[in-house]
């Protein structure tokens, strides 16, 4: 038993802050935590000791937004708001746009309705706290804004909330959604409209849909959502595709002992389906909200249990999963580059893993990333560029006068040829230029050249490639406070008591917030006529 680092983590049972040891144990790695009153504990948090060790160097801090909504009171995480120990702005806006729901899953984050939860923010408040993100947390605001519960879709007025939220200046508009509502195509239809950039030259919408899709197997959906959902989402996808709709996530929930022999099967179905599907995005259960407690330890499983499974599935081709502050560097390079936002990753190393696969459309064969380019030397060229470029911005920062016309002409002309000369450095991690073809060749050299939301989607979309990605939430047995304190996805409400619009991470909201302020925001408002169940069967 060897320590890999120590930290600060929470009682299950009271919820206080206790010290934490994070040790390697038998090439596996475990939190292991006291709490005076109620004991010891210890969680799985790897089977892959080498590569949780090997993640670490990835940390890298973010942008803190120029003002907090919150004081430091209690010390963190119960001081959410969020507070001035929070360590980056948050990338993703995320507002439970109904605590509604079509279906009671044995699997929920959110217990709303079986608590008897009925209260349901009005769309002026939507708007208010959606405005909140974009306009008061600077110098960098969130860029995707995500509908969750409940079940967003419950919302009549939700392609209204879609477009206001476009209209904003947000990017990208997730929902998520189990898909009910979506084998409907005409509201199918309604929701890509209303995420429709005006003036768009390739007539693509922001709408994404973030699909829960837990397997592909009926009695799957009986143990997760407790009825059989496999025709629904086989019949979403069918309408994705006759609307040309390439903008489907899958968001699978994987637990022990109910589907992880599905985690392969998912991805055999995304390949199968690339021309509509671009990303899954994996989610090992976490244990809060609603799950069978008296199965904690069976239930448990890890990223490193998937990533083990999808790199023998796949022979390989899947590859090292990268946390996903690897990629920070290059994209604040390439945002400043193009004078565009840049998109936030600098959540902690623990906290997410992703990589690429190309996809032939034809044949379904798959492409590594890594077959394409090393990846290691990618990442060594990016970050030299990233010091670089810093230096470059504190130069700009230590300027006393305002540039002119011309020396801003001037710095956009340097900038111009920095990209330039960054495109060539980079494409020597491009292993075989023959195995590249002009289209992804194309589409990566607009990423630095163009960057852009288009851009992006164009990179995955057009270029046929899978994104795979891992995200572990975290509860009350492995929650680490240096992983909430760099969260990049924050939940907004207002607060009733201050009617304050407030925001919290969204570990901390679900595994210590949420039944406090779903009860103060219950106990406040009015509530609202009730919608029945709509019948799956």
């Amino acid at each position: 038993m060897s320590l890999i680092k120590t930290t600060k983590s929470l009682c299950p049972e009271c919820k206080k802050v206790i010290d934490a040891e994070i040790k390697e144990v038998n090439g596996e790695v475990y939190m292991y935590k006291t709490c005076k009153e109620h004991g010891d504990f210890e969680d799985l948090l790897s089977i892959n000791a080498e590569h949780f060790k090997w993640s670490q160097q990835f940390m890298i801090d973010g942008q803190k937004p120029d003002h907090t909504c919150v004081p430091t009171k209690k010390g963190c995480p119960y001081d959410c708001g969020s507070c001035p120990n929070h360590k980056s702005s948050p990338a993703i806006a995320i507002v439970d746009v109904t605590y509604r729901c079509n279906l009671k899953c044995p699997i929920c984050f959110a217990n709303a309705e079986a608590r008897g939860l009925n209260y349901e923010p009005s769309f002026d408040e939507l708007v208010r706290i959606f405005r909140h993100f974009r306009e008061n947390i600077k110098p960098q605001p969130p860029i995707v804004a995500m509908y969750a519960g409940g079940e967003p879709t419950m919302r009549k007025d939700l392609p209204e909330l879609l477009t206001e939220c476009l209209n904003m200046g947000y990017q990208q508009l997730q929902i998520a959604t189990n898909g009910i509502k979506l084998t409907n195509i005409d509201y199918f239809q309604e929701l890509i409209d209303a995420g429709m950039p005006k003036g768009s030259k390739n007539n693509r919408t922001r709408t994404v849909l973030y699909l829960q899709f837990d397997g592909l197997e009926p009695e799957t959906y009986k143990k997760t959502r407790g009825v059989d959902l496999l025709d629904k989402k086989l019949k979403v996808i069918e309408n994705a595709r006759e609307l040309n709709y390439p903008n489907v996530i899958l968001v699978p929930t994987i637990a022990n002992d109910v589907n992880a022999h599905e985690v392969t099967n998912i991805l055999q179905f995304a390949i199968d389906n690339i021309d509509v599907i671009n990303t899954i995005m994996y989610q090992p259960i976490a244990l809060c909200g609603r799950y069978d407690k008296t199965r904690l330890k069976e239930l448990r499983i890890t990223s490193s249990h998937l990533a083990k499974d999808l790199i023998e599935y796949s022979n390989g081709k899947v590859g090292k999963t990268y946390p996903l502050p690897t990629i920070s560097k290059f994209a604040k390079c390439i945002a400043w580059l193009n004078d565009e936002p840049p998109v936030e990753f600098t959540c902690s190393a623990d906290c997410g893993f992703a990589n690429f696969m190309l996809v032939d459309p034809k044949t379904k064969e798959l492409t590594g990333i890594e077959e394409l380019f090393d990846s290691e030397e990618f990442l060594r060229r990016a970050s030299k560029w990233y010091e670089r470029i810093e230096r470059e911005k504190r130069w700009e920062r230590e300027q006393k006068t305002k540039p002119s016309l011309i020396q801003r002409a001037l710095a956009r002309v340097r900038k111009d040829a920095m990209k330039a000369r960054m495109f060539a450095d980079l494409s020597l991690a491009i292993r075989d230029p023959a195995m590249v073809t002009q289209k992804l060749y194309t589409h990566f050299k607009d990423l630095i050249f163009k960057t852009s939301w288009e851009s992006s989607s164009n990179w995955l979309v057009d270029g046929n490639i899978l994104l795979v990605g891992l995200m572990h939430f975290q509860d009350l047995y492995d929650f680490d406070l240096n992983r909430v304190s760099r969260c990049l996805v924050h939940y907004g409400y207002i607060d009733p008591a201050t009617n304050q619009v407030r925001q919290v991470p969204f570990c901390a909201m679900n595994a210590i917030h949420r039944e406090r302020i779903e009860d103060e925001l219950q106990a406040a408002h009015k509530i609202v006529e009730y919608v029945p169940e709509i019948k799956t069967q």
